[in-house]
């Protein structure tokens, strides 16, 4: 028993061909790039309405504190350079 190959091919359209086909619905664009916004989110951070809280409330506070330490690190950064005297400087 063999197996028929099959090969499709694809038949280029010319520009007027395209245009002709091409009807731009706003409403619906707009509907499917919410629907993909949402499947993202969703993924991210989970499909129930807690763990999207849950997982927000994670990443605002982590966030947060990286921020609190980057300010750290730059305020004694600071501090060295400006009032403690190096050694042949």
């Amino acid at each position: 028993m063999g197996f028929a190959e099959v090969r499709l091919v694809l038949v280029k359209k010319n520009k007027s061909e395209r245009s002709q086909n091409f009807k731009a619905d706003m409403k619906t664009i707009k509907k499917e790039d919410v629907k993909k916004l949402q499947e993202t989110f969703s993924q991210f951070f989970g499909a129930n309405s807690r763990e999207m809280r849950k997982q927000s409330s994670r990443l605002r506070n982590r966030i947060y504190f990286f921020g609190f330490v980057a300010t750290i690190f730059f305020v004694v950064g600071y501090y060295l350079t400006k009032n403690v005297k190096f050694i042949g400087m």
